[in-house]
């Protein structure tokens, strides 16, 4: 019997173990699937999993391709028309680099931040079956939010490749076979030592355009979709904490005193983890409002001029994917602000006025410390409700100026 015993507990913990494994494979399936389109393993903080070729392979031309737009926007700074659209691929080019670069700074701490959420929720799920369920809200938010987000920067490159055919459809049906001249387009704005208008060299060159497009695309997927991983379950450890705490009974004794520090605790290591994220994240944030801010200028400023065309439709699929991109970053910061401020109100649904007198005393400290939100900070800005819509306001004011400057 005692054999029997000890093969069931055995079958119980290996089951545990795969449950285990299984939810945090499913907790970040749309972010392994991006990163791996990059070529990254995103279990290992080495690159010894990693396939480094198709890393290369992939972020190559987006590196070159830097290049030819930084020489278009010399080329049209005189245009408002054409800087406006090159402006716009440019920062959008920059701000992956940066992505690409600040993973690849931080990707050791990256992947311990993503095993210890791990192990806390788990070991959280074992301790409080009603756990499982708050975990499992937060993943199933965060994976509903990394497949519209990945629809729809994947929207915004399918137009961009489809841009140039457009263009070229629409002069061919409008002009007449006398006196039209085909010009060849390319998805973005760039100077080249060649002449695009040979098909020889356009092939190349559009095929250089559409991979510095994906790879603008899945690199700012990696990390965007990462940093949702990590909100919302930094929002789960906090939501945790919350319910444990209403729920704690009133025993009295060490007991009481000892269950409450078990929760503060997870509470302060949620708090820690938030705090790490911020710092990692500190200049992506910046970055990623600010040239955020000046791409939806420039690129709105396109759909102003050119709708009702029918390229305007890329333009637009592109403004929305910023819109999108400024909005979760937004929220993101307004929901980690929002379930660490709630620890705070969960102090006073607990029993608090049947607590012992220790007990009441640490949960005066904890009651000033959750006064102090969590905040996601780019330096000066924060990511809130309140900066995305500040900068939606901006934009349109700047939109309209450009459009006097090209009247």
């Amino acid at each position: 019997m005692s054999d029997k015993g000890k093969e069931n507990q055995q079958e119980q913990v290996q089951k545990q173990d795969q449950e285990q494994v299984q939810g945090q494979e499913n907790s970040l399936r749309i972010q392994i699937l991006v990163y791996r389109c990059m070529g990254i393993d995103l279990w290992s903080p080495t690159i010894a999993n990693d396939r480094p070729l198709l890393t290369a392979f992939t972020m190559g031309p987006l590196f070159l391709f830097v290049a030819p737009m930084f020489m278009a926007a010399r080329k049209y700074i005189t245009q408002v028309s054409a800087l406006s659209d090159t402006l716009g691929s440019t920062f959008a080019t920059v701000l992956t680099l940066v992505k690409f670069l600040l993973f690849c700074y931080y990707r050791k701490e990256f992947v311990g931040l993503i095993y210890r959420i791990r192990s806390i929720l788990d070991k959280e799920i074992r301790e409080w079956p009603g756990a499982r369920e708050i975990v499992e809200t937060e993943n199933e938010s965060d994976q509903m939010l990394s497949l519209t987000y990945t629809r729809c920067f994947g929207l915004a490159g399918f137009f961009a490749a489809l841009k140039p055919f457009v263009a070229i459809m629409l002069t061919l049906i409008r002009g007449s076979a006398g006196d039209t001249e085909l010009h060849l387009e390319l998805p973005h704005n760039g100077v080249y030592p060649w002449d695009n208008q040979v098909v020889l060299y356009y092939v190349p060159t559009y095929l250089w355009n559409v991979m510095a497009s994906y790879s603008a695309v899945t690199m700012a997927l990696c990390v965007d979709t990462l940093l949702f991983f990590f909100t919302y379950n930094v929002c789960a450890i906090f939501k945790i904490a919350r319910h444990r705490l209403v729920h704690l009974a009133a025993i009295g004794g060490p007991e009481e005193l000892e269950s409450l520090v078990q929760i503060l605790l997870l509470h302060q290591k949620g708090l820690q983890i938030a705090d790490n994220i911020a710092d990692q994240y500190r200049p992506l944030i910046f970055l990623q409002f600010f040239l955020s801010a000046l791409q939806i200028c420039f690129i709105g400023f396109q759909v102003a001029d050119q709708f009702p065309e029918p390229q305007s439709i890329y333009f637009i699929a592109f403004v929305g994917s910023l819109l999108i991109a400024l909005f979760i970053y937004s929220k993101c910061g307004e929901n980690i602000k929002s379930a660490s401020l709630e620890f705070g109100d969960g102090i006073y649904e607990s029993n608090w006025s049947e607590f012992a007198i220790p007990t009441k005393k640490a949960l005066l400290i904890a009651g000033m410390r959750a006064q102090r939100p969590c905040q996601m900070k780019g330096y000066f800005v924060e990511a809130s409700m309140a900066t995305f819509s500040a900068i939606v306001r901006s934009a349109m004011s700047y939109i309209m100026m450009l459009r006097s400057f090209n009247a």
